[in-house]
């Protein structure tokens, strides 16, 4: 009940924080901040995020907060938060054809000596959500300086602050416009 109840406070989390910019594209970096926040309290600190913040729409703000959330409790009880030496950096970066790119890399924690015999609920959460639910990718690898993971949220979920586009599509030739 804990797992299901903490993966229904992240989905709310992500609802109320929606709910707040009325339906609105919304900050990615503000949501790891408010995940780290609410679940680690004290150790959100280790958690750095880089880059440019970029936003999202809706749809792909509650799918990132469901592999943000898995992330950042798997990386709290066995990986480089769960002790007091390590830490996590996130880094935020826009592909040229306008896509979002978030690097996950938890550094300092407790070596990873083998990789995990089973994929349990949250590790299919995190490596099968954004490409199911948004056409993205995932990528999920256990180095033994710990997790690194990698996913792709397509272009058409994304936005800068203000409301500006990343769009890096051509436009159409004078022959092909209707």
């Amino acid at each position: 009940t804990q797992v299901i109840g903490g993966r229904i406070h992240a989905l709310a989390r992500a609802h109320d924080q929606i709910t707040d910019k009325k339906w609105q594209p919304t900050s990615v970096r503000e949501l790891i901040e408010t995940e780290a926040e609410a679940y680690l309290g004290l150790k959100a600190s280790r958690v750095r995020i880089e880059g440019e913040d970029v936003f999202v729409s809706p749809q792909a703000f509650g799918t990132l907060s469901l592999v943000i959330h898995e992330l950042m409790t798997n990386s709290a009880k066995y990986g480089a938060l769960c002790d007091t030496n390590g830490s996590l950096r996130i880094a935020l970066s826009l592909k040229s054809d306008g896509g979002l790119v978030i690097d996950w890399k938890e550094i300092g924690g407790p070596p990873i000596t083998s990789q995990p015999t089973r994929t349990g609920f949250g590790t299919t959460i995190i490596e099968r959500s954004i490409p199911y639910e948004l056409g993205g990718k995932a990528s999920l690898r256990y180095e033994m300086s710990g997790v690194e993971a990698r996913f792709v949220v397509p272009e058409d979920y994304v936005s800068l602050p203000n409301g500006r586009q990343v769009s890096h599509k051509k436009s159409p030739l004078p022959e092909q416009q209707a």
